[in-house]
């Protein structure tokens, strides 16, 4: 897997499929990753849709995405390492053991896009923000959803200009 920090396409080389803001939802339905890793889809109610794959291995790194569609259009997207030993229910879930999450998230981002985050937060939740031209590569710890993450946020059309 190799994010482009020119114009923040996701490029799966294993499924030979590219990933990038306004993809057309039909387009991702022809892919092979699509055919061989969708999981299921959750219809938000406000013409927004994500759509959830099941994990593969990047680097070392178990991996999965969560593809966020506008109407039919690719909006934003989600992703998350996984372990084993990650929490697999609120009675095994601590915050310690979010943070390592947070912390392999963060440390899978610097692999991938070998360099350094632009802007590292501790409040009012510990962040790392790695800004670009287009928009956002990011991993969080959200106390409030107690859960890590790590996403690509794109710039609106008319900040582009």
């Amino acid at each position: 897997m190799l994010i482009n920090s020119e114009n923040g396409t996701i490029q799966l080389e294993a499924f030979t499929t590219q990933l990038y803001k306004g993809m057309l939802l039909d387009q991702l339905q022809q892919t092979d990753f699509y055919k061989e890793k969708y999981h299921h889809r959750w219809d938000v109610k406000t013409g927004y849709f994500w759509y959830y794959f099941n994990r593969m291995e990047v680097r070392g790194y178990q991996f999965c995405l969560n593809l966020c569609f506008f109407g039919d259009q690719l909006h934003s997207i989600h992703m998350n390492t996984w372990e084993s030993t990650d929490a697999k229910d609120w009675n095994q879930w601590t915050e310690e053991k979010e943070m390592r999450v947070f912390r392999r998230n963060n440390t899978f981002l610097e692999m991938i896009l070998e360099i350094p985050p632009t802007q590292k937060k501790k409040m009012p939740y510990p962040s790392c923000t790695f800004k670009f031209s287009w928009g956002n590569i990011w991993s969080v710890y959200d106390p409030r959803s107690a859960s890590s993450l790590m996403g690509i946020s794109y710039n609106e059309e008319e900040n582009n200009s």
